[in-house]
């Protein structure tokens, strides 16, 4: 089967691989589309020599796609042949043909929503993960710091819930993906009607919440800091790298969350491999579930992908997308693989 993988040469190349075999707890996919995580996997391309095991070319990139169930595992209750499904999670997934998903990974698509927007559904329970760690709620205001993919996207679920978003960015071309889809407070970090909009929303006190989408913007964090009123929340979708002053994080009593992955479960074994689950009453929104409540959102229509996707790319042609993302960081926005 084609699999896309970062070689050694810190290039992307789509090669053969045999078709992973089937299991317990798992589910096996014949994917439709899979969406490329920008730019996350331009990173892991250009430091690929360093991360490939002894006697290896490479491994494989991505990790959101969407498709069609062939075969059901033991074990597996929810989901059953023949459904229609968004999986998420390396690195059981990634772009490929065919893949072998745990069960807890993969959400069956509500009718409205095609397989398209589906890829994106691990991009929004990242985006979802953002808000729930910050605890938005009605009426507040809050600022994403990162008009890419995933701040977009938690910008459109803000407003989904009922809060204001502003959008931050140094794109321009990003910033007018965001007012686009209707989001009307998308600025440039030095455009004076910035601070001055935060001001207007917040009657001067400062935004309730910020979330940082872009790895190592540690300007982004100076600014929010100073930006979100006394005891706001601050939430790092992604590292900052390096050292950060604390000094008016303790005087403003701002609250630091971390907040990479697409909800609870992520990274846990007896979640992702063993099919166990999580006592409701003390954990209500698992990666699955906030996978599933975001497919829901795009079949309500409270949430839009489509304009978002600047590239469709046949998974032959998968190397092309990958050279014009790096050539042009921008223009790629939204890529998506066909199979």
């Amino acid at each position: 089967m084609k699999v896309v993988i970062a070689h050694r040469t810190r290039q992307a190349r789509v090669v053969d691989l045999p078709e992973p075999q089937g299991g317990r707890n798992f589910v096996t996919v014949r994917v439709s589309h899979s969406a490329m995580v920008l730019p996350n996997e331009l990173q892991q391309i250009e430091s690929a020599e360093s991360h490939i095991r002894v006697g290896e070319d490479g491994f494989p990139l991505g990790s959101c796609a969407s498709g069609t169930i062939i075969a059901v595992g033991e074990g597996v209750t929810s989901l059953k042949s023949g459904l229609r499904v968004a999986v998420s999670g390396a690195p059981y997934v990634y772009h490929g043909s065919q893949l072998v998903v745990p069960e807890n990974l993969a959400v069956e698509l509500p009718k409205k929503v095609n397989h398209e927007e589906g890829a994106f559904a691990g991009i929004g329970a990242k985006s979802m993960h953002l808000l729930r760690v910050a605890g938005v709620q009605l009426g507040e205001t809050v600022l994403v710091f990162g008009a890419d993919l995933l701040g977009i996207i938690a910008a459109q679920l803000i407003r989904a819930a009922g809060a204001t978003p502003i959008l931050v960015d140094e794109s321009e071309f990003r910033l007018n993906k965001g007012s686009a889809l209707g989001l009307p407070h998308a600025f440039e970090r030095k455009d004076p009607d910035f601070l001055k909009t935060v001001n207007q929303l917040t009657d001067a006190h400062g935004a309730d919440a910020a979330l940082l989408t872009r790895g190592g913007d540690r300007l982004a964090f100076a600014m929010a800091e100073e930006l979100l009123r006394d005891g706001g929340v601050m939430v790092l979708g992604t590292p900052l790298g390096g050292e950060v002053s604390l000094d008016r994080i303790r005087e403003k009593q701002i609250r630091v969350r971390p907040g990479v992955g697409g909800g609870a479960g992520t990274g846990d074994r007896d979640f992702e491999i063993a099919g166990a689950g999580y006592p409701r009453e003390l954990i209500r929104w698992t990666e699955r579930d906030n996978m599933a409540c975001f497919c829901q959102l795009l079949a309500d229509r409270k949430v839009q992908i489509s304009p978002l996707v600047t590239d469709r790319i046949p998974i032959d042609r998968a190397p092309v997308a990958y050279e014009k993302a790096a050539r042009g960081r921008d223009s790629s926005f939204g890529v998506v693989l066909t199979y």
